[in-house]
């Protein structure tokens, strides 16, 4: 299962960690976060730090169970204001 969005605002570290607390809610999921040239654990806030700073299409891909639940979870958190 795979969504792509556009995030406008640069990305803040509240963000980053809204986004990991949210993938370890899938716990029975690999979830991976891509942005430019990043393809990085969601679960991770060490890997997920990485997008500090960054902007653009974005993209949540996800295998296991309640992929689609995931998927769709982390978009809708993506595709939110950035506090």
């Amino acid at each position: 299962m795979k969504t792509y969005f556009m995030v406008q605002e640069k990305i803040r570290p509240t963000w980053i960690h809204e986004m990991v607390v949210k993938a370890n809610e899938f716990e029975q999921c690999q979830i991976f976060f891509e942005c430019n040239t990043l393809r990085i654990n969601a679960k991770s806030h060490l890997s997920m730090s990485l997008l500090n700073g960054m902007q653009g299409v974005c993209c949540v891909s996800a295998t296991g169970e309640d992929s689609r639940g995931a998927v769709d979870a982390l978009r809708s958190l993506g595709t939110g204001t950035l506090s």
